[in-house]
């Protein structure tokens, strides 16, 4: 479960942080998966104190998050939008209550909750231009590399997965904190060289949005 667990947060870290604008409605999907089930666990965590897969209750929750993030990214132009925000949102204010030597629980839950309903309203007030979709997507794709990696070493156990975590993990150490930087600022630029696909901006998706 640790080196699947690892893999996939690398995977889609990667196609996030390297192709987050070329293929947005297609990653999209497997990004609310991810950033899904992680909050969902995170919810079970935060009012029962369990681990991240440590109990089936968290198990069954993280799913149904998992699922019900992906359809809704996958189905609605605005929920998709919110989605990105939010998650890279949930992220900030999670990891930011573990920089400050803080462990995960129902503040961390709630900071990042804030934080994700705000970053979400000011994506949608903003109608997500091109460079703020990939500077969005190179931050966040860039932090499930790092989450990747540190559950693939063992530093992160599967069983107590959070932004906090990671967050904390990465400035702790200089070395990871770089890493994370160069990692980001190489996918923006990437993404900002590639040829354009599609619109310059998703204002024009909005109608046929649905794959359906």
């Amino acid at each position: 479960m640790q080196i699947i667990t690892a893999i996939v947060a690398l995977v889609i870290g990667l196609a996030f942080t390297f192709g987050g604008w070329r293929f947005f409605l297609l990653l999209l999907p497997f990004w609310g998966l991810l950033v899904g089930f992680n909050v969902g666990t995170d919810v079970v965590t935060a009012l029962f104190s369990d681990g991240t897969m440590a109990t089936l209750l968290s198990w069954v929750v993280g799913i149904v998050f998992a699922v019900a993030f992906a359809l809704f990214s996958y189905l609605y132009y605005y929920a998709a939008i919110a989605l990105l925000g939010g998650a890279v949102g949930y992220a900030i204010g999670t990891s930011a209550w573990g920089i400050i030597g803080n462990e995960y629980g129902l503040i961390a839950f709630v900071i990042g909750l804030a934080c994700a309903v705000g970053v979400a309203i000011v994506v949608l007030a903003l109608n997500v231009p091109r460079l703020l979709v990939i500077v969005l997507t190179g931050l966040g794709g860039a932090a499930a590399v790092l989450a990747g990696w540190f559950i693939l070493i063992g530093q992160m156990p599967v069983d107590n997965i959070h932004w906090t975590y990671v967050g904390k993990l990465i400035t702790d150490s200089w070395f990871y904190l770089i890493v994370w930087g160069v990692v980001a600022a190489a996918g923006i630029v990437a993404q900002l060289a590639a040829p354009p696909i599609g619109p310059s901006t998703y204002e024009l998706d909005k109608e046929s949005y649905r794959y359906s």
